[in-house]
């Protein structure tokens, strides 16, 4: 009856397909066995009795649970007897005393937002889902290892990233078609933000498969909130490009957006990006260097582009970088100088531009008269018109 009883609950735990019950799963196997009071008679895929355990898909209802499971008994030579086939159906009363191990997950794709720094930040929710999973994919199944080893998951996981992502979404499809619960992670915040993840959570909805979101940690929002810039009307912009010319490019389409804008920085580009944000949505603009968030170095450097600019010029920041930049302010729609024009211009072409880029840049920044931007760029010292970054 014990024996009858193991099978059962063995049955119970959902797999992606028929598969012998081996010695790692055995640990994963350990929870469900505890949460039918039951004894953990197995050793290296064997139950105490001999038997070798074939599982398959198994199907939860509110009133009863069906499966099928396919068992052998050992010779003493070694060699297997014929396969027998049992199936059970518990009925509602057998399911208080056996019901669906703690946790059981629907089937479908779960976005799982992660700490971005301190292991403390994750929900239990986020926590049950991980265990509870068939496979979880992981940005970085190395750097992902530290979370699951430190809240003790033994779930199977898979590596899922940028370049492997064209060839491991059908195979992942498949298994979340075959009735698969699996897990999206990335190494920090929510999948899909600036991390894999987009494309695939496309590909589940045209697939007609269930996408779980579970809300978590996010860079965007934490550095957002501790700011002290507007927050009630923001973009995110993510990284941006790392070739200067796409770069400025997208700058300038943010110059006029009275939002406030965020942006992910690597930290070895943290002063390009401020150059050309100098030039572009100007100097006096307000900013925040986020820096190593919800670690023991966090850091929230508070000032002008400008003078960022200059503080990070002579710094080695580490750690990935969240830059919140004020938005466009509409003082610029008063009356204009001459000087606050050629300023701008100034700073445009010290930093590259040329002539016409900088007075096209500059008008746009400052609502200004392109012709007669462009009119006092010409009469600039010719050292400016000139000078390269």
């Amino acid at each position: 009856m014990r024996s009858l009883l193991a099978a059962r609950a063995m049955a119970c735990w959902p797999v992606l397909s028929r598969a012998c019950v081996t010695y790692s799963q055995a640990t994963a196997l350990h929870r469900s066995y505890r949460a039918f009071h039951l004894p953990l008679a197995f050793t290296m895929g064997r139950l105490s009795l001999g038997r070798r355990v074939y599982l398959r898909p198994c199907t939860y209802s509110p009133h009863t649970l069906s499966s099928s499971v396919f068992y052998s008994q050992e010779r003493e030579d070694g060699n297997e007897a014929p396969t027998e086939h049992l199936d059970m159906m518990l009925s509602t009363e057998e399911e208080i005393s056996l019901s669906a191990p703690k946790g059981a997950l629907e089937s479908g794709l779960y976005l799982v937002g992660t700490p971005i720094g301190n292991l403390e930040d994750i929900t239990l929710r986020a926590l049950r889902v991980l265990k509870s999973v068939d496979l979880i994919l992981s940005e970085d199944t190395r750097h992902s290892a530290k979370l699951l080893q430190h809240y003790n998951i033994c779930t199977p996981s898979l590596s899922y990233h940028k370049y492997n992502e064209a060839k491991r979404i059908n195979v992942v499809l498949e298994k979340l078609r075959c009735g698969g619960a699996l897990a999206l992670i990335s190494d920090a915040g929510m999948p899909g933000i600036s991390d894999p993840g987009a494309e695939l959570v496309m590909a589940c909805i045209s697939s007609q498969v269930r996408v779980f979101p579970i809300p978590g940690p996010s860079a965007v929002i934490t550095a957002l909130v501790a700011a002290g810039l507007p927050s009630n009307d923001f973009s995110f912009v993510g990284f941006l490009s790392a070739q200067a010319t796409q770069r400025r490019s997208r700058l300038s389409a943010s110059s006029n957006e009275t939002s406030t804008q965020v942006f992910y920085v690597p930290p070895h580009k943290l002063c390009a990006v401020l150059e050309d944000c100098v030039a572009i949505l100007g100097p006096s603009r307000r900013c925040v260097v986020a820096r190593e968030m919800t670690k023991v170095h966090e850091e929230f450097w508070r000032g002008t582009l400008e003078e960022a600019l200059s503080e990070f010029s002579n710094r080695n920041p580490r750690g990935e970088i969240t830059l919140v930049v004020q938005g466009w302010q509409k003082a610029y729609s008063q009356e204009l100088t001459d000087e606050d024009i050629k300023h701008e211009l100034e700073i445009a072409l010290a930093n590259g531009f040329s002539m016409s880029e900088a007075a096209k840049l500059v008008a746009k920044k400052m609502h200004a008269n392109k012709k007669k931007v462009y009119g006092i760029a010409l009469n600039l010292p010719a050292k400016l018109q000139t000078s390269q970054r």
